[in-house]
């Protein structure tokens, strides 16, 4: 999922209920994008009633206001100062919503009413889209014709990957696919540019994150920050994907050793499930990649304790205490719901609970 973030847009106010526009039309964005009249059509045909405005994006949590309307208008519909603000903007994509009387919907309908909350932001995924070259800007424009939209949400500050530089999932883009039996091997930073890449603008460094699945950095700030590639290396655009390719990241992924931080690792496999998807493929279980990942590491951990023949370090303890958390939460949400549909199999399931007690086992032998 990607996400964009304009500043409020609030055409009227009644009581608790906001109109505004989360979407801009026709201009080209921070992010090099530009959003086409006619983007979010078949959302709004398909699943209106599944969107939802959240706060900071917290699927994990109710929504903080209703969505009373949802729609594409055109450019006569628009406020002067935004009009203003914006000149080549074409339409926008109108949202009222009610906030609800709730805690969290009083506090930010509070906060947009003074001021305090000025900004918004929608998650998506580009289902259509092209690029094209724009001299003046020496970038590549991203041109989205259609969107999958799910969920609009007030923001502190916009998830914009061109203003916000920090630790991220590089957003998943459908650039078509090799064959399956592609030969596959780790491009070098010649393969996609010329020059080293400090040399290049924020634009092309982007186009070359986008060859890989993670960076630590956005727009990277050397070739290092970029991990799990998966793309054919391209010097123009961004390459297809390549079944062998994404196979590796996702084996990498699952390994002990990988630094990809935890906070990350499921936006980085939502990244690569959709290439799968690409191929008619079935990823892995996230929840059976963590258990993996975890085993390896407590292997790891016992094996070299045992070699130095002495107990774990404190910080290898705490590392595997917080391994057994983990590891707890994976088996809560392995087991089978109400209805009897698991979200393992039940031979996996059972998998889990040794690698439990393996792990509570190691504890107790290494805690003396």
């Amino acid at each position: 999922m990607e996400f964009k973030s304009t500043p409020q847009h609030t055409k009227q106010v009644e009581g608790r209920i906001v109109t505004g526009f989360a979407s801009i039309f026709g201009n080209v964005d921070d992010g090099n994008d530009r959003t086409w009249a006619g983007a979010f059509k078949n959302t709004l045909k398909e699943r209106t009633g599944r969107v939802r405005h959240l706060w900071q994006h917290e699927g994990n949590q109710p929504p903080i206001a209703a969505i009373r309307d949802l729609r594409e208008v055109g450019k006569a519909d628009l406020p002067d100062d935004l009009k203003k603000q914006y000149p080549d903007v074409t339409g926008a994509l109108l949202v009222q919503r009610e906030y609800l009387d709730t805690p969290r919907g009083s506090e930010v309908l509070a906060g947009i009413l003074a001021g305090a909350v000025s900004e918004m932001s929608f998650g998506y995924d580009p289902v259509r889209y092209d690029f094209e070259g724009d001299a003046e800007k020496d970038a590549q424009i991203r041109n989205l014709r259609e969107v999958r939209l799910w969920d609009t949400s007030d923001v502190n500050w916009g998830m914009n990957d061109a203003t916000v530089a920090s630790k991220m999932a590089v957003p998943y883009r459908d650039t078509g696919t090799t064959d399956e039996g592609a030969s596959w091997s780790k491009p070098g930073l010649s393969d996609m540019c010329e020059g080293m890449l400090e040399e290049q603008s924020d634009a092309d460094k982007r186009r070359i994150a986008g060859h890989y699945a993670y960076a630590v950095n956005m727009p990277p700030e050397s070739f290092g920050d970029l991990k799990l590639p998966h793309h054919q290396p391209s010097k123009t655009g961004i390459g297809p994907a390549v079944w062998a390719g994404v196979s590796a990241a996702m084996a990498r992924l699952m390994q002990a050793g990988t630094d990809i931080p935890d906070a990350d690792r499921r936006a980085v496999y939502n990244h690569l499930s959709k290439h799968y998807a690409q191929f008619e493929k079935e990823p892995p279980d996230f929840k059976l990649i963590e258990l993996a990942r975890i085993a390896r590491l407590a292997q790891s951990l016992s094996v070299q304790s045992l070699k130095a023949g002495r107990v774990l370090s404190a910080s290898n303890l705490e590392r595997l205490k917080a391994a057994l958390a983990t590891l707890n939460e994976i088996l809560i949400t392995a087991e089978p719901d109400d209805d009897g549909k698991g979200h393992v199999d039940p031979l996996a399931a059972e998998t889990l609970k040794a690698r439990y007690r393996e792990l509570q086992r190691t504890i107790q032998l290494y805690n003396l």
